[in-house]
């Protein structure tokens, strides 16, 4: 399996730098080409909320504000984005033929693009991830940012490709020590395959899997032979809950491990009943 395409999704929030940094490490790694995309809000799509009380003349003035406003943060986007793309020096490549052009080669290598899009973030990035291998997004604070929760559904649910979430803080250096959440889930089973690029590449890989007492065992016996055909041996670390849940056991062995990246499925239960209630995605998110 290779990883040649990554998608990274732009919509003007602090935590982008992190999101460029993952997402130029991941490119180097795998010698992969970045789209980044900046994804502006399209200010007549505010019309139907803006209320009947308005005028006419008063809405063309807030939209013109509005594109004022976009087309600011356009241009500042596009300055950090040459800065970064100097700083790395990752080839610019609108094609993989450009790319070939630009380094007089048909070797791979990183390179990355960038595109301006007009319009929805959550359609943004189900249309452009569908043609990625990896998706890579801000990790944010789902609890209080309602564009993070739907973006980060969107790439979850309607993308049908892998979201790698970036950590707060910019890093380089992610993918020596990886842990895999294993419970034998379709959902698990689907992150493992995604991940096979980075677990072959890791220095260490361990699986931890959780008992509980209302589920049947997946033993990660099964994962570590199936691992073994990729040429990726494992080793396994079993936990009991005890008094605590499910994700505060996963990622307490995950630090235990010192791991700097967790493989795991998401939303294994209903998604309005983790709202509700909660659950193991949303307590590692």
């Amino acid at each position: 399996m290779s990883l040649r395409v990554i998608f990274a999704p732009l919509t003007g929030r602090k935590s982008e730098k992190s999101v460029l940094a993952t997402a130029a490490s991941a490119a180097n790694r795998f010698n992969a080409h970045i789209d980044i995309v900046s994804v502006r809000a399209d200010p007549r799509d505010a019309i139907p909320y803006l209320g009947e009380g308005l005028s006419g003349a008063l809405v063309e003035e807030l939209i013109a504000r509005a594109e004022t406003e976009s087309s600011d943060q356009a241009r500042k986007a596009r300055i950090d984005f040459d800065a970064w793309r100097d700083a790395t020096g990752l080839v610019y490549a609108d094609s993989r033929s450009d790319y070939m052009t630009a380094r007089h080669t048909d070797d791979d290598g990183p390179s990355c693009s960038w595109r301006e899009i007009s319009g929805a973030s959550n359609q943004t990035v189900a249309t452009c991830g569908r043609l990625a291998d990896l998706i890579v997004a801000p990790r944010g604070d789902i609890d209080s940012d309602v564009e993070d929760e739907v973006a980060l559904e969107t790439a979850l649910f309607h993308s049908g490709r892998p979201l790698l979430l970036a950590p707060p803080t910019p890093t380089n250096d992610f993918g020596e020590r990886i842990a895999i959440a294993w419970d034998g889930s379709a959902e698990a089973a689907r992150a493992v395959g995604a991940a096979l690029p980075f677990l072959q590449r890791a220095e260490t890989v361990t699986a931890i899997t959780i008992e509980e007492e209302d589920k049947a065992e997946a033993p990660a016996a099964d994962l570590a032979a199936y691992l073994a055909w990729h040429g990726v041996p494992i080793n396994t670390h079993g936990n009991t809950l005890g008094t605590v849940t499910v994700g505060e056991a996963l990622l307490g062995a995950a630090m235990r491990e010192s791991a700097d990246m967790l493989v795991m499925g998401a939303y294994g239960h209903n998604r309005f009943r983790e709202l509700v209630f909660g659950g193991t995605t949303r307590y590692l998110l």
